[in-house]
């Protein structure tokens, strides 16, 4: 899927690298540089925990669900797509997943396509890599989808009347997802700083976007979209 989803997803007006990382990566080392457009693939550890590579992230998502406060704007402008990994003889099969499903579309993210679920008991056409396989397969038009009628037209809508075009308008709105989600960073660290500690993508105004896409045990790829 890392592979493959650049020249998938790569269209006339934006053009689509990858890399890869793991969730809590993303918030540590990256500093959250979310883009208009994520993939998670992660699964449950243990009693419906995150696994290696997602406990902050989980505990983020955490955070967000047990609040009573209004956090439906806090992701606003973020779209989603996601598959979970799990085994239905555990009573907590797919608690992970879906407790960041649930928190992401509290905090007002919108999800892509339909939720992915993978159990290592599937039988039949229910085989967790059949499964895999077919929600990598089908969840590509969906994204493209975005691309395509989202974020494309904005790489060529004109200027408003400050003089900002709509890629400048939507990088800002970026921003206030990634000061959010530092936001929160602040609470579940210790010792938090907000300086980034390694290079990664970023959405500027040279008209490029990084996508966030978590893989397998929370591995992360990031797709980056520049205009071509």
């Amino acid at each position: 899927l890392s592979e493959s989803l650049p020249s998938s997803l790569t269209t006339d007006a934006i053009r689509v690298t990858s890399e890869a990382l793991e969730l809590d990566d993303f918030l540590e080392a990256r500093k959250a540089p979310w883009s208009p457009l994520a993939i998670i693939i992660v699964s449950s550890y243990g009693v419906g925990q995150a696994p290696l590579g997602a406990w902050k992230f989980r505990e983020m998502c955490d955070k967000i669900l047990e609040s009573a406060e209004d956090h439906s704007s806090d992701f606003k402008g973020l779209k989603f797509a996601m598959l979970g990994l799990g085994d239905s003889k555990f009573t907590t099969f797919f608690l992970n997943p879906t407790a960041i499903d649930s928190a992401l579309s509290k905090a007002g993210a919108e999800r892509v396509g339909s939720l992915g679920k993978a159990d290592a008991s599937g039988t039949g056409d229910k085989v967790q890599l059949n499964v895999i396989q077919d929600w990598s397969r089908d969840i590509i038009p969906d994204l493209k989808r975005v691309i395509e009628q989202d974020l494309g037209p904005l790489a060529t809508k004109t200027a408003d009347e400050e003089g900002k075009d709509a890629w400048e308008l939507k990088g800002e709105e970026m921003k206030v997802v990634k000061e959010n989600t530092l936001k929160y960073c602040r609470l579940i660290y210790e010792n938090w700083q907000d300086e980034v500690v390694t290079p990664g993508g970023k959405f500027d105004t040279q008209k490029t976007i990084m996508m966030v896409v978590p893989i397998i045990l929370a591995i992360l790829l990031a797709l980056f979209f520049k205009s071509s």
